[in-house]
């Protein structure tokens, strides 16, 4: 049997269910959500989450020589017909249809490593780019609060290059809940605030783990988690900026507690 012959219509139905995972309910109803890009479609197959791949036909033996493609079914598409799938405005190519893979927030406080909890944070580039740097520092989950950006978004999924599918995700409606259950798990409480008494960079790791607490940049947080958490730390601004972006301020963080001080 010969290769099946592209597909050429935008209208096709595979192309249009795979094009409404830009939408999170359309996300939420099927459970996956869209993949773009060489290294991060490599991630999904290789963690067997990805399900279809859409490929054009100069990146299709790239794509079928990836670990773990012999498991799905590749799928060739016209140029335009990937164009109409990707969010990105310049596709690599290549967008996979992954397998949400979510955790519980007990789940995700569990163990020792780092936990970054985050409260509101409504910026789709800078959750992607927390999870990236979570991965990075060798956290152990992210957890959102049902007032957070889909992890799942696209341009989140974009910003994170691969490492939605390494951590673990959890969604949690009451922040001071997980609080509640990091600290009751062994791990000391931090959160971050400008409020905050605690030079950061002189907390050190702990060794029964960190919760890292972090609030959005236009509102910080609730009183009520300030209230419930171990200790209130700031990150020392020695110029002239007024403060730190979200996803900077958390990149410090993670490393602050997973090195120990005056080390380099």
């Amino acid at each position: 049997m010969g290769r099946p012959e592209p597909i050429t219509s935008v209208r096709n139905d595979r192309v249009v269910a795979a094009a409404g995972l830009s939408a999170k309910k359309r996300r939420d109803a099927s459970g996956t959500y869209l993949v773009e890009g060489q290294h991060p479609v490599a991630e999904v197959l290789a963690d067997g989450l990805a399900e279809t791949v859409f490929v054009t036909a100069d990146r299709r033996d790239e794509v079928v020589a990836l670990p773990g493609a012999d498991r799905v079914e590749v799928v060739e598409v016209a140029d335009h017909v990937l164009e109409r799938i990707a969010d990105a405005r310049s596709p690599q190519g290549m967008v996979a249809v992954a397998r949400q893979r979510w955790s519980t927030p007990a789940e995700a406080v569990a163990g020792t490593a780092v936990t970054v909890l985050l409260v509101d944070a409504n910026d789709p580039g800078n959750v992607g780019a927390i999870v990236r740097t979570a991965d990075a520092a060798g956290a152990r989950a992210v957890v959102l609060t049902t007032g957070s950006c889909d992890p799942h978004n696209p341009k989140a999924v974009r910003a994170a290059a691969g490492s939605v599918s390494h951590l673990q995700l959890a969604m949690a409606d009451d922040p001071v809940a997980v609080v509640d259950a990091a600290r009751a798990a062994g791990r000391r409480t931090l959160a971050l605030d400008g409020s905050g008494d605690l030079d950061l960079l002189a907390a050190g790791p702990h060794p029964g783990g960190d919760l890292l607490v972090m609030g959005s940049e236009a509102h910080g947080l609730p009183a009520d988690v300030l209230s419930a958490v171990d200790g209130i730390a700031y990150v020392p601004i020695r110029g002239r900026a007024e403060s730190l972006n979200l996803a900077a301020a958390t990149a410090v963080a993670l490393y602050a507690v997973t090195s120990p001080p005056g080390d380099s």
